[in-house]
């Protein structure tokens, strides 16, 4: 159906919050839709100082002016000023030594490039926009007692200025904004904050920082000024933890709510009515929360009025690229409206005539020890897998396992292994091979995430590190397998490049199916020993003697195996998951 056979969402929500897109989209049913537009990847630190010194604000000119063609009307917001990712690593005074720089991390050295690029990249566009993502996603592993022990320690601006480089973002970009007397909020961005233990850190985060530096701001302002809660959300996502959330931000003087990214993916594959009137159900749980904690007029519960925008991740589905095959939009590649367009601009009449149905999976495997495999397409919060090294996080491999306590096989130091993962894209054409501390979805280790993007490699390549990205030459529909070699010295610290081994799809995507998993190890005679056998598992011959303590497990009741219990929510389920969390997906957000 055309666009104009609907509301437009602008429109819908006028007295209710500014309602706008998160990077491109196809333009007629941009502009119809939306009243601003953040540009996703132009703004990046990658795309305005690629060199030292170097500004090229050409290409986030060009989209600005691009949209404004279409609508002169339109608002803009930008994105991103310090993030770990997508950033050059010369920045923070990474090695090797550059631009006459030491590179050993210096401080002064590092908090002058801060500042200086907040100064120039703020300064040249912030008297068009109305809000900026001063900091993103700064969180690494949410302590909920600790919000300093939980930023991301490994990479980006840490190394060089501790804990105090989010607090110096935001101080600079205070003062540009102020001495120029511009009104444009200055924002804290993340993903994830539907998990309690994450919204709790980033809360006490901006608390603090509000506190330490009041009344330094005109007019009463504080110095972050809005959360954005990017909202990559899925089926499983739990919606009553994203209200609960919603209720913890608003207890944060003068700190407004930015819903930001959102998309409600759903499990790859076909695209059938299950899956669109369960999509349509989730949007419109969310959006009836949005308005009931918006801050216009509309909204005329009792509840805080906190949320003064959202923002949409795009306009139609795609098939290729983020979310790619997950049909996250309301619209479908063709520009038809789909129950998540009515489940947005009319949430409680939508819920009145739809309810969940629930979705009926059976993957047909069996369990096998240490080896945790997630599909979407089955009911999981994700696609990817866990391959269990350690149990016990005192000791290398410095890794634990789930409930069960299984490990796949035991490493052995100086031993080189052969890790195959036969994949079948179906949206998402990158896969990540990746190390992390125990059995989540976001526990990366911090020697992990300072090289996430350093060995990139094409299908058809035999990756020789972990984290290795297979970023060139998979299509979607095909079957490839994805051969990593490694060796494990023993030597490895804790936090390094060791713990156990993941699967991810690149970019946090779930379209793709794994297909199965092998890990042999490599003998220099050729008699290598086969280890791992998903999902067939091993036969007697291959396994030996039974392990103590690697029985099979009773029953599959591991976090995220079998489908979640829809009836039983509320909120329905475990919150999606992600590949990141925050972890330098090039393109990602």
């Amino acid at each position: 159906m055309p666009y104009e056979n609907y509301p437009a969402l602008k429109d819908q929500y006028e007295d209710y919050f500014h309602f706008g897109i998160f990077g491109r989209g196809e333009m007629e049913g941009l502009i119809y839709n939306y009243a601003s537009y953040t540009p996703g990847n132009e703004m990046k630190p990658e795309s305005t100082q690629p060199e030292k010194g170097v500004f090229t604000f050409e290409n986030a000119e060009a989209a600005m002016a691009q949209h404004a063609e279409h609508n002169p009307d339109l608002l803009f917001s930008g994105h991103t000023l310090a993030w770990h990712s997508q950033t050059p690593s010369w920045m923070w005074d990474a090695p090797p030594a550059r631009y006459g720089q030491p590179g050993e991390y210096d401080p002064a050295v590092a908090q002058e490039n801060l500042e200086t690029h907040i100064e120039e990249v703020l300064g040249h566009f912030g008297e068009d926009l109305q809000a900026i993502d001063v900091v993103n996603e700064a969180i690494e592993s949410a302590d909920p007692s600790d919000w300093r022990a939980s930023l991301t320690t490994g990479q980006g601006w840490y190394p060089a200025l501790g804990p105090d480089w989010v607090e110096m973002a935001f101080l600079k970009a205070a003062e540009v904004v102020d001495e120029n007397g511009w009104d444009v909020k200055l924002t804290y961005n993340d993903f994830g904050l539907n998990n309690p233990d994450k919204a709790r850190v980033v809360h006490d985060m901006v608390r603090e920082i509000n506190e330490t530096h009041e009344g330094l701001r005109p007019d009463g302002k504080q110095l972050i000024e809005v959360i954005g809660m990017q909202g990559h959300y899925g089926l499983n996502t739990d919606v009553s933890d994203v209200e609960e959330n919603i209720q913890l931000f608003a207890t944060l003087p003068g700190v407004e709510i930015h819903i930001t990214e959102m998309d409600v993916g759903v499990p790859p594959g076909e695209f059938d009515e299950v899956k669109e009137n369960n999509q349509g159900v989730q949007y419109a749980e969310l959006f009836r929360i949005f308005r009931d904690y918006a801050i216009g007029p509309g909204n005329t519960t009792d509840n805080p009025k906190v949320i003064s925008t959202v923002k949409l991740a795009g306009v139609r589905d795609v098939m290729e690229g983020w979310r790619g095959g997950e049909y996250a939009m309301p619209y479908d590649v063709d520009g038809h409206a789909k129950k998540a367009l009515l489940g947005i601009l009319w949430p409680e009449e939508f819920l009145a005539e739809h309810e969940w149905i629930e979705p009926d999976y059976d993957d047909g495997h069996d369990p096998i020890d240490g080896v945790h495999v997630y599909h979407a397409e089955h009911g999981d919060g994700y696609t990817g897998a866990n391959i269990i090294l350690g149990n016990d996080s005192s000791q290398w491999p410095w890794s634990t396992a789930g409930e069960d306590g299984q490990v796949a096989f035991d490493p052995e130091p100086d031993a080189t292994y052969r890790l195959t993962v036969t994949v079948t894209p179906a949206g998402t054409t990158s896969v990540r091979i990746r190390w992390i501390h125990d059995e989540s979805n976001g526990g990366y280790t911090s020697g992990d995430g300072a090289a996430v993007n350093d060995h990139q490699y094409s299908a058809s390549e035999v990756a020789s590190h972990i984290p290795a990205y297979f970023n060139r030459g998979l299509v979607n529909m095909g079957t490839y397998d994805l051969v990593t070699e490694f060796t494990m010295d023993g030597t490895e610290p804790a936090d390094g490049l060791i713990g156990n081994i993941a699967v991810r799809g690149g970019g946090g995507g779930s379209a793709y199916t794994i297909n199965s998993i092998t890990v042999e190890k490599v003998d220099d005679d050729g008699d290598d020993e086969l280890l791992v056998n998903w999902p067939e598992g091993l036969d007697e011959d291959e396994t030996g003697q039974d392990r103590p303590g690697h029985g099979p497990p009773s029953g599959d009741d591991r976090p995220g195996h079998g489908p979640p219990d829809h009836d039983e929510r509320p909120g329905h389920g475990p919150p999606h998951g992600d590949d990141r969390p925050g972890q330098g997906t090039p393109g990602r957000n």
